[in-house]
């Protein structure tokens, strides 16, 4: 952070809080705007919090700090995956006076230039007419090891488990509620209204009969449905297509679904590999804009955020 002149003034932890220059005092963010409200005062710099918890009490400052001019950086996305009415305000707040920033870049595709790059092109006369995303990689493993009937679903989820791609349980994974929040944000980035997160259709990989099962049952049991999910992925491919796990962004009808997509051959789906992808098509761009990469990790993450906070610094 010095190389690039850019020193943190404090560093926040659950229960403790450490000011430049000074030793831990309990965390208190009041004090702490404050502070760094007078610092940007004295220095002529630009305050600014990055949020890289996953807890909803730094959250619920967001509104606060961006009303008195803070800007706000986060990586988690559950607020803007939430109320769509807590979202406006917090876009409400950064746009009135004192101006701020409101920047979660990797709350979608940890280092991908997703957000931004749909920014950028609403704001340079586009219309946005979808959005498509591969935004698991987990899920991307499993759809792309299935693919030709290489392997089962059940053999697929157990090595993918094997690996360390899923959560300790697999359901966290399959059931698609991750990429449904990530869907949220993209549409409402899009500029999509009314996009709630308990109004979409979201299909689930884990069977009705095993959501309640303990992990090991479920994992013992899904080896079941293998045939079922090998009959829908051939069929898929014996047109031509692939089967992808993906969340569709449908501006112009206004409708968001999450699940397992048919894609034909010729799809931008089909070169993702593991990574996170997204498709991008607008009034300009009838051949998707493509942002394709690593959609998960520390580095990657780690650079986004950086990223978010250059663009508030300058």
């Amino acid at each position: 952070m010095e190389r690039i002149n850019l020193k943190p003034f404090a560093l926040v932890r659950s229960k403790t809080m450490k000011l430049v220059d000074e030793g831990d005092v309990p965390v208190d963010y009041s004090l702490l705007s404050n502070r760094l409200l007078e610092a940007s005062r004295l220095s002529g710099g630009v305050p600014i919090v990055a949020d890289v918890t996953a807890s909803s009490t730094v959250q619920d400052h967001y509104k606060g700090w961006l009303s008195q001019g803070i800007s706000v950086v986060a990586a988690n996305k559950g607020i803007f995956a939430g109320p769509e009415s807590t979202y406006r305000d917090l876009l409400a707040a950064a746009s009135s006076s004192p101006k701020a920033r409101l920047l979660h870049e990797t709350t979608v595709g940890a280092g991908l230039p997703v957000l931004g790059t749909l920014g950028d092109l609403k704001a340079s006369s586009h219309s946005i007419v979808s959005v498509e995303g591969i935004l698991s990689g987990t899920l991307a493993f499993v759809l792309g090891a299935v693919a030709g009937g290489r392997k089962s679903l059940s053999e697929a989820v157990g090595e993918a488990r094997a690996l360390g791609y899923t959560e300790p349980d697999p359901r966290d994974d399959l059931n698609g509620m991750d990429v449904a929040r990530k869907a949220v944000i993209l549409a409402r980035v899009a500029g999509m209204v009314g996009v709630e997160h308990g109004g979409m259709a979201v299909e689930s990989l884990v069977p009705e009969e095993l959501r309640d099962a303990s992990v090991d049952d479920f994992m013992d049991g899904l080896s079941e449905y293998d045939a079922a999910f090998a009959e829908r992925v051939s069929g898929v491919e014996k047109t031509g297509g692939r089967l992808h796990y993906a969340a569709k962004v449908d501006v112009e009808s206004g409708k968001v679904d999450v699940g397992p997509l048919a894609v034909e051959a010729s799809h931008p789906f089909n070169n993702a590999g593991p990574d996170n992808m997204v498709a991008i098509t607008t009034n300009f761009y009838s051949r998707p804009l493509v942002v394709q990469g690593a959609g998960a990790g520390g580095d990657v993450t780690a650079t986004g955020v950086l990223a978010d906070i250059l663009k508030c610094a300058h």
